[in-house]
Order: structure tokens, then sequence, then C-alpha cells
């Protein structure tokens, strides 16, 4: 059994004690709807409350820290397990347990605004996201064009 890694453990005891925490993000995984160096607002979720389309912070079974798209739940006879995916990766991550799971998003901080998960943009994406077959190549594409143009200045 792997042990969690110290960051992974600091941040859960903070959900745990106070109910959310506030954590950078970064890299492309999750564009458009989270942007390298965006401040992202997870809040501690019971298991009940869990739902397809949730972004999660979570501990991937190789130790990593992601904050991810749920999109599956598998359910066996004593448990579920959740499998989670980024808006711009073609493969998801291997299912992870409950206990894995740190915290779900509630808002993201951008450009001096708050835009919160339950906001309509924020829903459309979510559809968009989990509808549409191609959304992680389209995504990807535009990603990488935006830091194409960004690195070029």
């Amino acid at each position: 059994m792997m042990l969690r890694n110290e960051l992974t453990v600091i941040i859960a005891k903070v959900v745990e004690k106070r109910g959310s925490i506030d954590v950078t993000c970064y890299g492309n995984d999750m564009f458009p709807f989270l942007r390298d160096g965006n401040v992202t607002t997870f809040v501690r979720v019971r298991e009940e409350e869990l739902q397809i389309g949730d972004v999660c912070l979570f501990e991937s079974n190789e130790g990593q820290l992601l904050l991810y798209r749920m999109i599956e739940i598998i359910y066996d006879q004593q448990s579920a397990s959740y499998t989670f995916r980024g808006d711009t990766c073609d493969v998801p991550e291997r299912p992870v347990a409950y206990s894995n799971i740190i915290g779900k998003l509630k808002a993201v901080h951008r450009d001096g605004k708050v835009l919160y998960v339950s906001h309509w943009s924020s829903r459309l994406l979510e559809t968009a996201v989990l509808q549409i077959p191609f959304w992680p190549k389209v995504s990807r594409w535009i990603a990488n064009r935006r830091y194409d143009r960004t690195s070029a200045i």
C-alpha cells in the first residue's frame, strides 16, 4: 500500500477541519473551465452528494494530486469507485475510492471575479464535456494554440 504524500495529507486535513480550501491549479488538463494559475475553492463532500460531472480534488492511485471531472461511478456490492478525466484528456484516470477524494469544486477565481460551478455557464460547459465525444480534442487544440500564442510574446 502506498503512503499518501505530505501535501495531500495537509490539504485533506485542512478541508476536514475548515470545510474548504483554496488551491491554485496548474496545467491545461481542465481548459477552458480551469486555466493555469486560477485559484479554485474546494469544499468537503459526502459520498452520497457526488455526481457525474463534478470536478473534484483527489489523489490518484499513483499518488498524484489531481483536479478532474468525474465521468463515471462504478458500483459493486460493497462500495463505489469513481473515474475522473481532465476535460482535455482522452484517457481517464484509473478509478479511485471515495477515501481518495478530498473535495468538490465550488468556485473558480479568475480575473478578479468568482465563477461558481452552479452558474449556468459552468453547467453548460459540463454538459458539453460530458456529451460531445470529440470535446477533449477540440479543447486541447484550443489550449495549445492559446499557449503557443502567449509563449511567443
